[in-house]
């Protein structure tokens, strides 16, 4: 999972230093969209496995689907600064709440699990989604 991670935030990297402010944050969407189903699979696999519990499961589950929600109001927003074309800025607000959401200290209390192995997997899941995400905020120069 880690190298799955990696492979993500490699891609969001390169793909970001476009100067196309849209086609940059579409791909990171899809880039989230893709981390999202990856780390749904590996939450199946801690709790098949035993390492988690089903509550801890269904938690963690619920912060991937919150992130999964968030992504959609961000491929709205972005389309909507791509649509308007002149508003300066947009794609940085756009990218900002998206981060200021994923920093709710009541969705990452979904990913708290008592096995510390599985709880520093789902701590890497969540961080490789801010780090995208300010990867492309600082990426956007104000756009």
């Amino acid at each position: 999972m880690k190298m799955k991670l990696l492979s993500l935030a490699g891609i969001m990297l390169l793909l970001i230093s476009c100067a196309d402010p849209y086609g940059a944050a579409a791909k990171t969407a899809a880039d989230i969209a893709a981390g999202v189903g990856a780390g749904l699979s590996t939450v199946q696999s801690l709790h098949v496995s035993g390492t988690i519990t089903e509550p801890e499961a269904l938690n963690a589950a619920g912060y991937l689907k919150f992130v999964n929600d968030a992504d959609g109001a961000f491929e709205t927003c972005i389309g909507a600064a791509h649509t308007a074309a002149t508003k300066t800025g947009a794609f940085t607000s756009c990218t900002q709440t998206f981060v200021t959401g994923l920093n709710n200290p009541t969705e990452l209390a979904l990913i708290h699990v008592a096995n510390t192995q599985a709880s520093q997997t789902l701590s890497a899941i969540a961080s490789g989604f801010v780090t995208g995400l300010q990867t492309l905020s600082a990426s956007l120069g104000g756009a």
